[in-house]
């Protein structure tokens, strides 16, 4: 049961790794103005998960370093996922001429980074355990999805107009 349970977290923790984009940030805003809008996310993320994890003053003491730290890491891996990946499509494309073998280990080192975004999983959840009771962990993975959400709403709806969902529940 515990194997199951184990599976179940890391396959949706998988997911939701996928599904989160590089650093919110507009592709045809540069310079100050996209550091602003980075800068604005990441305000409304803080106050969203202060919010929905309900932390003690102690605990989002120790919470946000450690938090930190776990998007650097997974930012750096899903970097090398995509670096990996543009070069499996070059190789694909006909712009490099590549043996069988040498497209093997491209692919190779391409899944291999997905079992590295699992150990940083692996190791941030401990950590949040050192420091948080479970529900509170818990909490973490599911507002994480939800602020996702939130986010993609209001950037296709203009910042939340009609359509928007309230209620992520």
């Amino acid at each position: 049961m515990k194997k199951i349970a184990l599976a179940v977290l890391f396959s949706a923790l998988y997911v939701l790794s996928l599904a989160q984009p590089q650093p919110l940030l507009s592709p045809w805003s540069a310079g100050e103005d996209q550091q602003n809008r980075y800068e604005q996310i990441q305000s409304a993320k803080i106050a969203f998960f202060t919010t929905e994890l309900e932390l003690s003053p102690k605990e989002a003491e120790e919470f946000w370093p450690i938090y930190n730290n776990f998007w650097k890491e997974r930012e750096k891996s899903y970097r090398r996922i995509q670096g990996n990946l543009k070069n499996i499509d070059k190789a694909l494309s006909g712009e490099s001429k590549i043996s069988e073998t040498e497209l093997k280990t491209l692919m190779d080192k391409y899944v291999s980074e997905f079992s590295s975004e699992g150990d940083i999983f692996k190791n941030f959840h401990s950590q949040f355990m050192r420091i948080l009771p479970a529900e509170k962990v818990a909490k973490i993975y599911v507002t994480e999805e939800k602020f996702r959400i939130k986010m993609i709403h209001q950037l296709r709806r203009g910042q939340g107009g009609p359509g928007a969902p309230q209620n992520l529940r």
